[in-house]
């Protein structure tokens, strides 16, 4: 899931949309990152069970009606 695709997701989830700002590039900033399991998974067997929306989704649903919590720890 692309940063682009998460923020439509989050739209999707809210009913509205997310304000988003871009910027320069700065020295340092990645131009592209890509996650690749396939070494823990190999070395480990390991490979995930809940797809990234699903994951997103359920991360949402628990954290939208905590957020006073999430707050509180946060600081």
């Amino acid at each position: 899931m692309s940063l682009l695709e998460l923020l439509e997701f989050l739209h999707e989830l809210k009913g509205e949309r997310i304000p988003v700002s871009t910027a320069d590039w700065r020295p340092g900033d990645q131009k592209v990152f890509v996650a690749d399991i396939t070494r823990v998974k190999e070395q480990l067997g390991w490979e995930p069970t809940v797809a990234p929306a699903e994951g997103v989704r359920r991360l949402w649903e628990w954290t939208h009606p905590n957020r006073e919590l999430l707050q509180e720890v946060l600081g």
